[in-house]
């Protein structure tokens, strides 16, 4: 279920997801708890316990290293989703190599219960400890970087034209088309959605009014800065509610469909700009992520074509 303060990047593939600041919030108070974790198992290898249940060196040594294994393996998945933590903000991911500096080579399941001395043992304890403590260090320290890289994108993230603007069918994709009028194969530089005169139009992110009035074949059009080289385009309208200069809201209503201009019915034309290139629009909105449910919190109809 989606809401007004969902948050939502665009992949690799194109497609925008959603994205949870509470998944990162969690993700360092692990952290944290390995830190103290690894804290303990220092202080337990320069402190053996002196409880008659601990009294043997190699029953706490195989103990610490059954400990260190279980937290090695945290941080493995932690690392993981690390990764996919980074790409959300745009920021690199860790190389295997810089993740495995200073390991000392790969850990292994052994947990050495040979014939090596009390002292060995402890002196290979203190030596992975170490290096866990390094792989978690490493770990905060991306998880910051995280941090401080998610704070600053709260702007980007908000701006991006991700909400569909309309709840209605999409008719007509990005690409070429025989045109209905003109009957002759075009490019259709934008997206057309079915819906009745007079259904709300949405912003579908962050933005400033830069255009609205007639304009030729689209009718009466809107046109929005959201920043960060995006522009949206809205045509064909039957009525503009926002004037030039406005600053508008994700999920505000800024017009009604129609059918003015070039036209063979009611509908909403719809176009993305990139840095002043029209691309497919379809790619920064997803079925989820309706007018109704962002507004509501609503479920989704499972009939939605946006994102194909």
């Amino acid at each position: 279920m989606l809401s007004r303060k969902g948050v939502y990047y665009l992949t690799e593939d194109g497609r925008f997801k959603p994205l949870h600041s509470l998944k990162i919030i969690l993700t360092g108070c692990i952290v944290a708890i390995l830190v103290a974790s690894a804290a303990i198992l220092v202080s337990s290898t320069l402190n053996p316990a002196k409880s008659p249940e601990q009294s043997s060196h190699s029953n706490s040594l195989l103990t610490l290293q059954k400990k260190i294994t279980t937290l090695e393996e945290q941080l493995a998945s932690l690392s993981a989703s690390d990764n996919q933590l980074r790409l959300a903000v745009n920021l690199p991911v860790v190389s295997q190599e810089e993740k495995n500096m200073g390991t000392g080579g790969q850990r292994s399941r052994t947990l050495y219960a040979d014939q090596e001395s009390s002292a060995h043992l402890l002196a290979m304890t203190g030596k992975k400890i170490e290096n866990l403590n390094l792989k978690v260090e490493q770990q905060k320290k991306s998880h910051k970087d995280i941090q401080a890289t998610w704070n600053k994108n709260q702007a980007l993230f908000a701006a991006v034209p991700a909400l569909k603007p309309i709840d209605g069918k999409i008719t007509s994709t990005f690409g070429k088309r025989r045109h209905p009028i003109y009957k002759r194969v075009l490019f259709h530089e934008g997206i057309d959605f079915s819906a009745k005169t007079g259904t709300n139009i949405y912003a579908p992110g962050n933005g400033v009014v830069i255009f609205t009035g007639y304009n030729f074949g689209y009718g009466k059009k809107i046109v929005i800065d959201h920043g960060f080289g995006y522009k949206t385009v809205y045509a064909h309208l039957s009525r503009s509610l926002v004037h030039k200069g406005q600053k508008v809201t994700r999920g505000d209503v800024i017009a009604l469909s129609g059918n003015t201009g070039i036209s063979t019915g009611p509908h909403l034309h719809y176009e993305v700009h990139k840095y002043n290139r029209k691309v497919n629009p379809s790619a920064y909105f997803f079925d989820d992520f309706t007018p109704e449910s962002y507004l509501t919190g609503a479920p989704v109809s499972k009939q939605s074509d946006s994102n194909s």
